[in-house]
């Protein structure tokens, strides 16, 4: 016991060395938590118990999520040495909302007896430089360490502003120093987006080349509200750490469920668990390899698709396909599930296929009018001695709705008047979320597109009851605003208190989640009537061709929030079923037409 007690001693002192440079910043979150680290010394050097948790926002402006709260109730059982946050604490919003919010986050995290240390993350800050300075001098500072036994944890920061695809040279340098200075046997990495999930060579290799050079052992990430192990690259471990309570679209097989990590280091052992409230699971629950196993299953049971005019009926035969992928025979009888509005005959799809092969048999899908969603949806289970389980498949019949974008008659003028746009047909939004496209009184929408060689245009026209948008940056969705997606990019049009704005969420070629400049956009409003008017040019959207006879998949959702009501809690109009569920929804397929 004598080198644990050595360690018990320096690692007390490297703490209040720590508390010391930190407190003369101001009594934040952090610095109570250093505190409490140091005032309870490890007892073995070899012996480190902490939580990893990530995400608890709330799903509103306040509101602490009640499965948050359980949590910390648990951790003051558990007492592990630390609880570290990849990210995400509160909704976020401007200087004058975010104040009242933390007050609520610390006030809740203040009744936890262990130190609790905190990450930034996207909701968290933005670049309003109040927002910035409120973080740091009440929350924690961007980017930090701290040692406890045999193990440092290393928290850094993927939101500074002007560096979406990386860490900012200063923020890089930090980290150098740090590595090169630790004597920890393990490190572990703490940040908020996960951009190892992204482009790799781009936005991760280079701190891979770093983080081989030391013992780092896991990198923790937030932000996409899931539980997954991404595996092992290079002797260091991947792992998005699921939601504490702000919610998961994702279905629990594929890592959607609350949940917190109990990480042990025992000497030169690291494990966790994955522990939801008031249940323990392994660490291997959900991981990346399992979940693409799944997803390949799930496509065995195949549905010819539907190309349809958005507005046409639909009459015809298609193919329905089960492939075997076992070394046994199976069998099984698939049966339709019918909205009203649709004909499918017959009824049922019964299959006995040969381990290897493929079964094709056809039906006859009907509308009685214009096709509407949602469509039929087949449903069955297929079962093998090579499952762990009966494996359950409920395929939609895939259609894809068209419609067409006609190239702009000369030059656009972005200003919300919409007299060039007559040749553009108007793609009206007829589901949503709470929302009744018959209710005209509170809200109604539809869509434009129109192209030229230099840009793409989307014109909204929206009439609503009541507008309402205190909000700017990455929440403006929670009130009056628009969002789009484009092939696999995520927009939002809004206007704010300081004008118009575009947010880009996300796009294939760059993690940016910040309000940007490059995408002109014009807000007219007139009585209940609000006008959206963009241009995004082509460098703005590198993943589609400006050109005629280009497809660009496409959906587009407006949100709503009524103090005075009808509904006074947020609802939408969708072009598309499930358009907020974001990238999974069903798209238009827009082509690209030529000047007439």
């Amino acid at each position: 016991m004598k080198s644990c007690r050595a360690f018990r001693t320096l690692s007390a002192v490297f703490a209040f060395i720590v508390l010391c440079v930190f407190s003369a910043a101001g009594n934040t979150l952090t610095d109570q938590s250093l505190a409490r680290l140091a005032a309870k010394p490890p007892v073995c050097d070899d012996v480190v118990d902490f939580v990893v948790c990530a995400d608890p926002q709330p799903g509103g402006l306040l509101g602490t999520p009640q499965v948050f709260l359980d949590m910390l109730d648990e951790w003051n059982v558990l007492q592990p040495d630390l609880v570290m946050c990849v990210g995400d604490m509160i909704m976020g919003g401007p200087a004058d909302v975010v104040g009242s919010m933390w007050d609520e986050f610390l006030g809740n995290v203040g009744k936890l007896q262990v130190p609790f240390f905190p990450t930034a993350g996207n909701h968290d800050v933005n670049p309003e430089p109040a927002v910035m300075s409120t973080y740091e001098e009440r929350v924690s500072p961007f980017y930090y360490s701290v040692v406890r036994g045999n193990s440092e944890f290393i928290v850094l920061n993927t939101e500074e502003p002007g560096n979406p695809d990386g860490f900012s040279p200063s923020q890089r340098k930090w980290l150098e120093k740090t590595l090169a200075a630790s004597k920890a046997r393990h490190i572990f990495i703490f940040l908020h987006v996960p951009l190892f999930r992204g482009n790799w060579a781009r936005d991760w290799q280079h701190m891979e080349d770093l983080f081989v050079q030391y013992p780092v052992r896991v990198v923790f990430a937030g932000h996409e509200h899931l539980y997954r192990d991404w595996g092992t690259h290079k002797g260091i471990r991947y792992v998005v750490a699921g939601s504490a309570g702000g919610g998961f679209r994702t279905p629990e097989e594929e890592g959607g469920m609350f949940c917190y990590l109990w990480v042990k280091v025992r000497g030169e052992e690291v494990s966790w668990s994955v522990v939801r409230p008031g249940a323990v699971l392994p660490s291997d629950v959900v991981t990346e390899t399992n979940v693409q196993k799944l997803h390949a299953l799930q496509k065995i049971l195949d549905i010819e698709e539907i190309a349809v005019h958005w507005n046409s009926t639909l009459d015809q035969k298609i193919e329905v396909r089960l492939h075997n992928p076992f070394s046994e025979e199976i069998s099984s009888t698939f049966l339709w599930e019918i909205p009203e509005g649709w004909t499918v005959t017959p009824a049922s799809h019964t299959f006995k296929v040969a381990p290897g092969t493929t079964e094709v048999q056809q039906c006859h899908v009907k509308t009685d009018g214009a096709f509407r969603f949602p469509s039929p949806v087949l449903q069955g289970k297929v079962e093998a001695e090579e499952l762990v389980r009966t494996l359950e498949l409920s395929p939609s019949l895939d259609v894809k709705p068209q419609a067409s974008a006609p190239q702009a008659p000369g030059k656009v003028v972005l200003d919300g008047d919409l007299s060039e746009w007559s040749g553009a047909v108007p793609l009206p939004m007829l589901y949503g979320s709470s929302y009744d496209p018959a209710e005209t009184e509170d809200l109604q929408a539809q869509a434009r597109l129109m192209w030229d060689e230099n840009n793409l245009y989307i014109a909204v026209e929206v009439e609503d009851n009541e507008f309402h948008q205190p909000h700017y940056g990455d929440v403006v969705w929670m009130a009056d605003s628009v969002e789009l997606w484009v092939e696999d990019s995520n927009w939002s049009f809004s206007l704010t208190e300081s004008g118009p704005q575009v947010f880009l969420d996300e796009r294939p070629d760059k993690h940016l989640d910040a309000v940007i400049d490059g995408v002109p956009l014009a807000v007219k409003r007139d009585g209940r009537r609000t006008v959206y008017e963009a241009a995004y040019p082509a460098e703005e959207l590198p993943q589609i061709a400006c050109r005629a006879g280009s497809v660009i998949r496409f959906s587009i959702l407006v949100n709503d929030l009524d103090p005075s009501g009808p509904l006074t809690k947020r609802h939408y109009a969708e072009l598309t079923p499930g358009a907020g569920a974001h990238f999974d929804c069903a798209k238009y397929f827009i082509t690209l037409e030529a000047a007439r």
